[in-house]
C-alpha cells in the first residue's frame, strides 16, 4: 500500500465524503406559531377560491423548496395540496405561502 496515496484512492471514501456533506447541508424544520399556520392556511384557500397562482415554500427532509402554481384541489382529510401540475405538499410541509 502507497502511503502517498489520496484518501480516496486508498478507500472509497467518496460516497463518505458526499453522504457527511449531504447531511451538512440539510437544514432543521422551523416550527411556526398557531398564528402563522393560521396565516398560512388562509393564504391557501383564498388563492383556491379565487384561482390566483400562489407560491409555496415548504420543508421536505432537510430541505426548503419553493413552488408557484395555481391550487387544484384541497383535501382536507389527509390535509394535502394539489397543484395544477400534479405536485401534492402536505400541510405539514408548508413553511410560507404567498398569493
Amino acid at each position: 500500500m502507497n502511503s502517498w496515496l489520496p484518501f480516496n484512492a486508498v478507500c472509497d471514501g467518496t460516497n463518505l465524503v458526499d453522504m457527511i456533506e449531504k447531511e451538512k447541508s440539510r437544514y432543521k424544520k422551523p416550527t411556526l406559531s398557531e398564528e402563522q399556520l393560521e396565516d398560512i392556511q388562509e393564504k391557501i384557500f383564498i388563492a383556491y377560491n379565487n384561482h390566483d397562482i400562489i407560491t409555496i415554500k415548504y420543508y421536505n427532509y432537510g430541505y426548503y423548496y419553493e413552488i408557484k402554481n395555481k391550487i387544484k384541489k384541497i383535501d382536507g382529510i389527509q390535509r394535502k395540496i394539489i397543484l395544477e401540475n400534479g405536485k401534492t405538499i402536505f400541510f405539514s410541509q408548508v413553511i410560507r405561502a404567498n398569493i
